[in-house]
């Protein structure tokens, strides 16, 4: 085995293992997204990954990423919140003013 070999195969070492840590903050991103829809009466519809970068959290290192979060209140309007996430960890959720549904019927 040549040094080029070793390179190559450590190369896509690093490469496998950045796939599996945003395919893991992928799946934390929609589990936390779907919990914040239940928790407050939404209805998710999405969620993609916008942007993400190496940062520092304290001394601990990781992937900070925004996702796009599709949601509706209603059923029938569609709104894109922004989660924010360092590994798997949720730091902050962010919604535009949205129209909840009118609770009381029409006569």
């Amino acid at each position: 085995m040549t040094l080029l070999d070793v390179i190559i195969l450590l190369g896509l070492l690093l490469l496998g293992w950045i796939f599996w840590q945003h395919r893991q903050q992928s799946e934390s991103a929609y589990r936390h997204a779907a919990y914040y829809c239940k928790q407050q009466g939404l209805q998710l519809l999405d969620v993609r990954r916008d942007t993400t970068r190496w940062s520092f959290k304290g001394r601990q290192p990781g992937w900070r990423a925004i996702f796009k979060m599709g949601f509706s209140s209603d059923g029938e309007t569609r709104y894109e919140g922004d989660l924010e996430l360092h590994n798997q960890q949720l730091i902050g959720v962010e919604l535009p003013p949205f129209r909840m549904p009118d609770s009381t019927p029409m006569h």
